[in-house]
């Protein structure tokens, strides 16, 4: 039994080391290329959100602007980062509870279309997830510092609220700021 706890407990902290790793060098290549990330691109809320199209995983395309009027968010992400994947359970059941009234897209950054549907068909995530597989999306439209990065876009196509990284409360953030979006614009 005790052998068992330390190996829980080596495991975990396994997973918070790589997790950090993973996050310090996506920061690093991040500032040490301007290409990459330039701090005065970034968004913020009231901001109008740039428009994009982009290739959907289930088939068809996703265009921003086709979605006035709706309230929508786009979450950031990609099978590497630890967080990310850990935040998109919370993603699929907000995606769930508010199916009529917000569309999801989980935006995969820099991965293939193979590796995306592979971990997606082993995870079972149904909301829609768009493909960013050159990251043109990410790096010149919705530039930041790091994922998981989930910006909230309200029916008339304004920023009305952006999420960066993962916590335990994110799913009660993201509720209000939702009811936030779909009742006050």
């Amino acid at each position: 039994m005790k052998s068992k706890t330390v190996i829980i407990i080596l495991t975990v902290l396994l997973v918070i080391s790589l997790s950090f790793n993973a996050l310090m060098i996506y920061r690093e290549l991040r500032w040490d290329n301007p290409e990459w990330f330039d701090p005065k691109s970034e968004l913020h809320v009231g901001d109008m959100a740039p428009d994009f199209s982009v290739q959907l995983l289930s088939g068809g395309t996703f265009t921003l602007s086709e979605y006035r009027g709706k309230v929508v968010v786009l979450d950031f992400w990609a099978t590497w980062c630890s967080p990310c994947v850990e935040k998109m359970p919370t993603i699929q059941a907000l995606s769930e509870q508010h199916e009529s009234s917000v569309v999801f897209v989980g935006m995969n950054v820099g991965e293939s279309f193979d590796h995306v549907q592979d971990f997606i068909s082993k995870t079972g995530f149904s909301y829609h997830i768009g493909l960013d597989e050159n990251e043109e999306i990410h790096r010149y439209l919705y530039p930041t510092i790091a994922i998981p990065y989930l910006v909230i876009i309200n029916g008339e196509g304004l920023i009305t609220d952006i999420f960066i990284g993962a916590s335990q409360s994110m799913y009660e953030q993201i509720e209000d700021a939702l009811f936030n979006a779909l009742h006050h614009g």
